[in-house]
């Protein structure tokens, strides 16, 4: 049985690449970018808990990471969703990042049910401010309705029913919000208790 994974997670892969070729365009940022695709997400954040422990930089150097996973669910319009709502001056960012962009924000918060299950969180788990953005978590109802039906299945096709407006909104969020987070002139990053 072949489950090619056309939304979990070719889409939030085929984000990434995206994203760091748009990234790596233009002048250089201040600080450094790292792009990173993790594994096993589903066995226990394997591939971000072994980044976590084994980073090729300092932990306390990471100011964000932002975490891309099943990005082509929603449509086009859809608000901008925060899973991990932990850091008020990051979530802040996600907010103008996304207005400067014509996008809302999501009022509901549903998605930070999801934090612990997604890459992101092993990072937090180790004081990295880890945030998932996007509009796929906005609705619940349809994110769920993915979950219970293409999620893990042959079914998860790259077909119609794959949506790509709201991926090209997400890509463009994710790009815009990289940006502003790689200028300590416009994100100082988090404050960090002395160890």
């Amino acid at each position: 049985r072949i489950c090619n994974g056309a939304v979990d997670n070719a889409s939030g892969v085929a984000m990434l690449i995206e994203a760091a070729g748009r990234l790596a365009q233009g002048p250089r940022p201040a600080r450094d970018i790292l792009v990173l695709a993790t594994t096993s997400e589903e066995k226990g954040l394997l591939g971000a808990e072994y980044f976590a422990t084994h980073p090729p930089v300092p932990l306390p150097s990471i100011v964000a990471a932002i975490n891309m996973d099943t990005v082509a669910v929603a449509p086009e319009g859809e608000p901008v969703a925060i899973l991990n709502r932990s850091v008020p001056a990051l979530d802040e960012q996600v907010a103008i990042t996304a207005a400067s962009l014509g996008r809302r924000m999501d009022s509901a918060h549903e998605a930070d049910s999801m934090t612990q299950r997604q890459d992101g969180w092993a990072l937090t788990r180790h004081g990295v401010p880890a945030i998932m953005v996007g509009g796929s978590f906005a609705s619940m109802a349809r994110l769920n309705a993915f979950l219970e039906g293409r999620y893990h299945r042959p079914s998860d096709q790259a077909d119609g029913q794959i949506e790509m407006g709201g991926a090209v909104e997400d890509a463009n969020l994710l790009v815009a919000l990289v940006r502003r987070l790689a200028d300590p002139a416009i994100y100082a990053g988090p404050q960090r208790s002395a160890e």
